[in-house]
């Protein structure tokens, strides 16, 4: 299994440059470019819609979600497609979502997580994508913009990260970042094929 680690640089708002590959001694190094383009096209607001009992809710599209994941975007100069990317593969975009361990809504906060990121409502659709991209975005600074970094901290916790100073061996920690930087990738080529 070919393990991606990727490295994340930001530049200005209003900038733009394609992702670089880099490849070294077999690894391909990704450096992408930070880049919030304004929401255009009417899209429902589903974050002031009353919220239905969580057995009611239904997975939502990336349309519907975009004005508050262009928001977060800003507001944490994170690329959008990085957190269409962990929003794909923590819930497939299903606000109710919960896993085995509690982790909870779009970007599967868990509680303590939450309650440091005072997130009141975890499966708020606002709130959690908020919180969500906040905390990546802590993340990403603790680790030096290491995505991989960044990301394995964000499944396994960043104490593990911190005492190895590299990804968890973790069978579930691998596939998460795998599966985050493969729909990361697709989303930016996407947006990028969009524009031509």
């Amino acid at each position: 299994m070919l393990l991606v680690i990727i490295s994340v640089g930001f530049i200005g708002a209003g900038q733009a440059e394609p992702y670089l590959r880099v490849c070294k001694n077999g690894v391909i190094y990704y450096y992408f470019a930070h880049h919030a383009e304004k929401n255009t096209g009417a899209v429902p607001d589903v974050s002031r819609a009353p919220r239905p009992a969580l057995s009611k809710v239904r997975k939502l599209s990336v349309h519907e979600l975009e004005p508050l994941i262009q928001q977060a975007s800003r507001q944490h100069r994170l690329p959008p497609e990085l957190i269409k990317a962990v929003i794909r593969v923590e819930s497939n975009f299903n606000p109710a979502a919960t896993s085995p361990k509690g982790a909870q809504g779009l970007m599967q906060l868990m509680p303590q997580t939450a309650e440091e990121l005072q997130v009141v409502d975890p499966y708020d659709i606002r709130a959690n994508i908020g919180g969500g991209t906040r905390y990546l975005g802590i993340l990403m600074q603790k680790f030096n913009n290491q995505l991989h970094l960044a990301l394995a901290a964000y499944n396994a916790g960043p104490q593990r990260v911190e005492k190895i100073q590299d990804v968890p061996p973790i069978r579930e920690t691998h596939d998460f970042v795998r599966d985050v930087c493969i729909n990361f990738l697709k989303y930016k080529d996407s947006e990028v094929k969009s524009r031509h």
